[in-house]
Parts: C-alpha cells; structure tokens; sequence
C-alpha cells in the first residue's frame, strides 16, 4: 500500500515539473516575443523612410526565427504590379542566391498565404498540394516544414514571412504560428508608416 502511494506521488511531481517546465520556457518565449515587438515599435518611432526600418526588420526576423528555432526562413514583399513574391530578407544556406530573387505570387504555400491573407502551418509539405518544388528544385534544397504568416499593414496584404524546418519530430506549434501571425502584422504596420514617412517629392 506504501509503496503503491510512493509511486502515486513520484508520477504526480514528475507530472508537475514537466508542467512547471514547459509554462516556464512558453513564459520566456513570450518574454522574449514581446521585446522583438518593442525594438520594432522604438524603430518605427524614430523612422523617416523605409530605409530607416529595414535594419529593425532584420533585427525582428533573425530574432523570430532564433525563437521559432528555424534555421532556414525568409520574408518576402509583394510587387503587386509584376504579380510577385520578392525574396528580402534569408536565413540559411540559401540566403545568398534568393535574395532579390522573384517568384509568382500565387505560388506554393507563400502565394496561399498570400491570396488568403492567412497564416499556414505544415509539418510536412511533400503531404500539402499547396507546395511548389520550384525553389528546392532550382537550388538543390530540401523544404520538410514551413510555418507563414502574412504581413498585413494599412488593410493590404504586403507580403509573407515563412520560417523552415524547426528542427524536431513535430515542427511548428500553433504558438509558434500565433506569434508568427501576429510580428508579422506589427511589422506590416510599421512599413505601411514608413512608407507614409517617405518624402512626397512635392514642393
């Protein structure tokens, strides 16, 4: 009886801390959230044009995606005119060749983001229809996982943000897709200021 009482209590402590754990790093996570917001917000005071931002923005983005743990991610804008995606900004091995680089805008899951203005979580893309093979076909990489969000500023949708392979058994949680959904409306805030923050050209 003792012991069967003993064991009770060590699964319900062990139960507990594992609890504890888990709320203390989802805890940091939010910590840690909330100053990305705050260092974009203290750069979007202080803009005067777009060029003012974007070191904020890159800021933000190594940032978000240190917090999501992905090691491969990229933001790109909308040239709604051209009817496309271009790569801004790019974490991970192919940062040097996609950067500049443009795509359709209504391609693989970046163009569903886009065309719903809606964020779009999966662990798996060789299992989503909405996954285009173009990118990993053209430069040799191999996408497993994606978590987007679109940038949202002023009621338009200016681009999309995706973080790639978190690199765990099931990658990317709904918070990891929350967080993501919601810097990536602060960010599509500030750059609908800055570009009101730009200079006319009017006398």
């Amino acid at each position: 009886m003792v012991t069967n009482t003993l064991t009770v209590l060590q699964r319900e402590n062990a139960r507990l801390q594992a609890e504890n754990e888990a709320l203390t790093a989802e805890l940091r996570q939010l910590r840690e959230f909330v100053d990305i917001l705050v260092e974009v917000a203290a750069a979007e005071e202080a803009l005067t044009a777009d060029s003012t931002l974007l070191p904020a923005l890159q800021r933000m983005f190594d940032r978000l995606l240190d917090l999501l743990r992905a090691p491969e991610g990229s933001l790109l804008l909308l040239d709604e005119d051209a009817g496309e995606l271009q790569f801004v900004l790019v974490r991970g091995s192919l940062a040097e060749h996609l950067r500049g680089y443009r795509i359709p805008a209504n391609e693989g899951i970046a163009g569903w983001v886009i065309s719903h203005a809606a964020p779009a979580l999966v662990r798996d893309v060789r299992r989503d229809a909405r996954f285009s093979e173009t990118i990993d076909d053209a430069f040799k990489f191999r996408t497993q996982s994606i978590a987007a969000a679109p940038l949202v500023g002023g009621g338009r949708v200016l681009g999309v943000l995706e973080a790639l392979n978190q690199p765990v058994d099931e990658p990317f949680s709904d918070m990891d897709v929350t967080l993501l959904g919601l810097a990536c409306r602060f960010a599509g805030e500030a750059l609908v200021n800055a570009e009101r923050a730009q200079p006319t050209g009017r006398a």
